[in-house]
């Protein structure tokens, strides 16, 4: 009993980011979150199914949500992930560019999304629109996405626009990438054959695979918050140079930083890259990099130690080496990095 006092329904959101909008699914459809891997097109599929790849000996289709949604096919990234829905023991992949966090709201936030006059036959992809802090974000209605595909194929494709029963240029989104960037596609479709026992064991740990400058370098997730596309950087005044500026994180004001003076790396221009949003403690700080690659799992016992011949700063801020694409990766250490009193701004504007 509440005492007479009615508790809200509680509906929890998987907020995730596509094409720089912010939409949500039902967090009890989603079954796994995966980078995105190497894709292998299907013949006489629409434009939208991309592909299909093999999770663990089950094949998979995987929808483009940009081509769904009638915007056309936009250039893939290395950051770009593939969230795993389930309705009725189907299941699906959509590809979406960053995943966020999962929100709790009251199923009251949520209003039904309007029609516009669409006939009843047309799959809603849309099932609300929720109102989550200061923002209103898409509700997707991931049994639409999965119905449309398995139940309701020749009927809705009549109302779709042009766009979705256009021929299809397989993989044509993977175009422009090198050959190393493909290898790694490649290399995560292979990683995701294997079955749960064959994985890493329990002792290997996710690292994010990041390049500076042309180099990699190894950040470990437990410091990761989320990743970023560098946009709209407001300079701060009277502060170091290592200070790159702030920017809006969804009404909050995150302060990005360039640690490449530590690593005794020069300095490049700003306008472009990704960011790293790192949780150390109580400090929340934006890391600027050239690109994100992919995420790996390590073993700490497979850390060599760094050579003699590395200066001693980038030898204090880095735990070890690896070998990673014919160059040796190096893991840094974040947290020391960022609590370093150098990469501080104490009142000095």
């Amino acid at each position: 009993m509440t005492g007479g006092v009615n508790v809200p329904t509680i509906k929890h959101l998987l907020i995730f980011t596509l094409n720089n909008h912010r939409f949500a699914v039902d967090s009890l459809s989603v079954r796994e979150i995966l980078w995105l891997p190497e894709l292998t097109p299907v013949e006489e599929s629409p434009q939208y199914i991309v592909g299909v790849f093999n999770l663990r000996g089950k094949i998979l289709p995987v929808m483009d949500l940009s081509i769904r949604f009638g915007h056309g096919q936009k250039p893939y990234h290395l950051t770009d992930s593939i969230i795993i829905l389930e309705s009725e023991g189907i299941f699906i992949g959509i590809i979406v560019n960053g995943v966020h966090d999962v929100v709790g709201i009251p199923e009251s936030d949520i209003e039904p999304a309007l029609t516009y006059g669409k006939k009843d036959i047309y799959p809603h992809f849309i099932e609300g629109e929720a109102k989550i802090g200061g923002e209103i974000i898409m509700l997707l209605n991931h049994k639409t996405i999965i119905s449309a595909e398995f139940g309701l194929w020749n009927a809705e494709l009549e109302t779709l626009p042009i766009e979705h029963s256009a021929l299809r240029t397989p993989h044509s989104a993977f175009e422009g990438f090198s050959p190393e960037d493909m290898a790694i596609f490649h290399q995560r479709a292979i990683s995701l054959m294997q079955p749960y026992e064959s994985l890493a064991p329990a002792n290997q740990i996710p690292i994010s695979v990041v390049s500076l400058n042309g180099e990699y370098y190894g950040v470990s997730l437990d410091t990761v918050k989320e990743f970023l596309e560098t946009r709209d950087i407001m300079p701060v005044p009277c502060t170091p140079p290592h200070i790159v500026g702030d920017m809006n994180l969804r009404g909050d004001i995150l302060t990005l930083v360039d640690i490449r003076g530590v690593l005794n790396l020069p300095v490049k221009g700003r306008d472009k890259g990704k960011i790293i949003v790192a949780h150390i403690n109580d400090l929340i700080v934006g890391v600027t990099v050239d690109d994100v690659l992919e995420v790996i799992n390590i073993s700490p016992s497979e850390f060599r130690p760094v050579p003699a011949a590395v200066s001693d700063i980038n030898h204090e801020y880095i735990k070890g080496e690896f070998p990673y694409n014919n160059k040796m990766l190096s893991i840094l250490d974040l947290k020391k990095i960022l609590t370093n009193k150098e990469l501080f701004v104490d009142e000095e504007a």
